[in-house]
């Protein structure tokens, strides 16, 4: 089922994978009592940007052993797409 190689399914990835594991870091920083210096690398700003090197898995997985390079380029598009907007809109707005 994740051995396609099309641009539009690398999008998708490259997009739900982030969201997914945000999720999961938001989950986990509820846990985390705010003030403490393990509630750092839950802050809003910071879990975004760790939710977006996660899609470095599927870029090697794609570019590398599976050698499907439309895939890989899809997800590596939204990952720019996904961090040039973060630095645009949420760090300057």
């Amino acid at each position: 089922m994740l051995k396609r190689d099309n641009i539009i399914f690398g999008l998708i990835i490259g997009i739900v994978l982030p969201a997914i594991f945000f999720g999961f870091l938001f989950l986990i920083g509820k846990f985390v009592e705010t003030g403490t210096a393990w509630a750092r690398p839950f802050e809003q700003d910071r879990m975004m940007l760790l939710a977006l090197a996660i899609n470095v898995i599927p870029i090697r997985v794609y570019f590398v052993n599976y050698k499907f390079d439309n895939t890989g380029r899809g997800v590596l598009l939204s990952t720019f797409i996904l961090m040039v907007s973060y630095f645009l809109f949420i760090r300057y707005f």
